[in-house]
Protein backbone atom coordinates (compact mmCIF):
# COMPACT_ATOMS: atom_id res chain seq x y z
CA UNK A 1 0.00 0.00 0.00
CA UNK A 2 2.74 2.05 0.78
CA UNK A 3 4.54 1.99 -2.90
CA UNK A 4 1.60 2.65 -4.50
CA UNK A 5 1.04 5.88 -2.71
CA UNK A 6 4.66 6.72 -2.99
CA UNK A 7 4.60 6.08 -7.06
CA UNK A 8 1.31 8.10 -6.92
CA UNK A 9 2.99 11.45 -5.33
CA UNK A 10 5.91 10.81 -7.96
CA UNK A 11 3.33 11.28 -10.77
CA UNK A 12 1.59 14.19 -9.21
CA UNK A 13 4.52 16.44 -8.20
CA UNK A 14 6.08 16.87 -12.24
CA UNK A 15 2.48 17.43 -13.08
CA UNK A 16 2.09 20.34 -10.37
CA UNK A 17 4.84 21.93 -11.12
CA UNK A 18 4.69 21.88 -15.13
CA UNK A 19 1.15 24.03 -14.72
CA UNK A 20 1.62 27.33 -16.13
CA UNK A 21 1.52 30.33 -13.79
CA UNK A 22 -2.23 31.94 -12.56
CA UNK A 23 -3.04 34.14 -15.72
CA UNK A 24 -4.93 36.71 -13.37
CA UNK A 25 -1.66 37.30 -11.01
CA UNK A 26 -0.39 40.11 -12.74
CA UNK A 27 3.55 39.19 -13.32
CA UNK A 28 6.09 41.67 -12.18
CA UNK A 29 9.69 41.31 -13.12
CA UNK A 30 12.35 41.45 -11.17
CA UNK A 31 13.52 44.96 -11.59
CA UNK A 32 9.89 45.88 -11.21
CA UNK A 33 10.01 44.28 -8.05
CA UNK A 34 13.45 45.77 -7.19
CA UNK A 35 11.81 49.20 -7.89
CA UNK A 36 9.31 48.92 -5.57
CA UNK A 37 11.43 47.51 -2.85
CA UNK A 38 13.56 50.77 -3.29
CA UNK A 39 10.18 52.86 -2.85
CA UNK A 40 9.47 51.15 0.10
CA UNK A 41 12.45 53.03 1.84
CA UNK A 42 12.18 56.46 3.38
CA UNK A 43 14.89 59.41 3.76
CA UNK A 44 14.70 60.94 7.52
CA UNK A 45 17.48 62.81 7.26
CA UNK A 46 21.45 63.24 6.49
CA UNK A 47 24.10 63.56 9.08
CA UNK A 48 27.28 65.38 7.29
CA UNK A 49 30.81 66.14 8.67
CA UNK A 50 34.04 67.11 6.59
CA UNK A 51 34.78 63.18 6.14
CA UNK A 52 31.56 61.38 5.04
CA UNK A 53 28.28 61.24 5.57
CA UNK A 54 25.50 59.38 7.03
CA UNK A 55 21.83 59.17 6.06
CA UNK A 56 18.98 58.04 8.31
CA UNK A 57 16.27 55.79 6.43
CA UNK A 58 13.02 53.88 7.43
CA UNK A 59 13.18 50.80 6.03
CA UNK A 60 10.08 49.15 3.99
CA UNK A 61 9.50 47.52 7.86
CA UNK A 62 9.67 51.10 9.64
CA UNK A 63 12.68 50.22 11.53
CA UNK A 64 15.20 52.79 11.08
CA UNK A 65 18.79 52.59 9.83
CA UNK A 66 22.20 54.71 9.31
CA UNK A 67 22.82 54.24 5.94
CA UNK A 68 26.49 54.84 4.29
CA UNK A 69 28.22 54.97 0.76
CA UNK A 70 29.03 51.30 0.00
CA UNK A 71 26.40 49.49 2.30
CA UNK A 72 24.72 46.90 0.61
CA UNK A 73 20.96 47.40 1.34
CA UNK A 74 20.07 44.17 0.20
CA UNK A 75 21.14 42.10 -2.82
CA UNK A 76 22.01 43.82 -6.10
CA UNK A 77 21.22 47.40 -4.34
CA UNK A 78 24.33 48.98 -3.03
CA UNK A 79 24.44 53.03 -1.81
CA UNK A 80 26.76 55.17 -4.07
CA UNK A 81 26.30 58.39 -2.83
CA UNK A 82 25.18 60.03 0.25
CA UNK A 83 24.79 63.77 0.09
CA UNK A 84 23.43 66.79 1.73
CA UNK A 85 19.69 65.94 1.21
CA UNK A 86 19.87 63.05 -0.93
CA UNK A 87 21.06 59.15 -1.16
CA UNK A 88 21.83 57.28 -4.70
CA UNK A 89 21.84 53.72 -5.03
CA UNK A 90 23.67 51.45 -7.78
CA UNK A 91 21.06 48.59 -8.61
CA UNK A 92 21.60 45.44 -10.89
CA UNK A 93 23.04 46.37 -13.65
CA UNK A 94 20.56 44.89 -16.02
CA UNK A 95 17.49 46.85 -14.55
CA UNK A 96 17.00 50.06 -16.67
CA UNK A 97 17.85 53.36 -14.94
CA UNK A 98 20.55 51.54 -13.12
CA UNK A 99 20.24 53.63 -9.63
CA UNK A 100 17.88 54.92 -7.35
CA UNK A 101 17.52 58.56 -5.67
CA UNK A 102 15.60 59.34 -2.05
CA UNK A 103 15.98 62.67 -1.79
CA UNK A 104 14.50 65.27 0.84
CA UNK A 105 12.70 68.30 -0.67
CA UNK A 106 12.27 71.59 0.93
CA UNK A 107 14.16 73.15 3.72
CA UNK A 108 17.60 71.50 3.86
CA UNK A 109 18.34 71.66 7.60
CA UNK A 110 16.21 69.16 10.17
CA UNK A 111 15.20 72.07 12.58
CA UNK A 112 13.54 73.65 9.55
CA UNK A 113 9.63 73.59 9.85
CA UNK A 114 8.86 72.44 5.99
CA UNK A 115 11.02 69.47 6.26
CA UNK A 116 8.45 66.84 7.42
CA UNK A 117 6.03 67.33 4.33
CA UNK A 118 8.57 67.14 1.59
CA UNK A 119 10.23 63.90 2.10
CA UNK A 120 10.13 61.96 -1.59
CA UNK A 121 11.27 59.20 -3.88
CA UNK A 122 12.33 59.39 -7.19
CA UNK A 123 14.16 57.43 -9.81
CA UNK A 124 17.12 58.54 -11.56
CA UNK A 125 17.92 58.51 -15.02
CA UNK A 126 21.45 57.06 -15.92
CA UNK A 127 24.13 59.83 -16.57
CA UNK A 128 22.53 62.67 -14.42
Amino acid sequence: MNRSIFWVGLMVIPTVSAMPPNPFQQHISPCEKLTEQLAAWVLQGVISSPTASTALMLSSQGIGQRIKVDKELFPDVRIENVGVGYVVARVNPACKPSSYRWEIKGKTYAMDAGISSGVDSASLLPGR
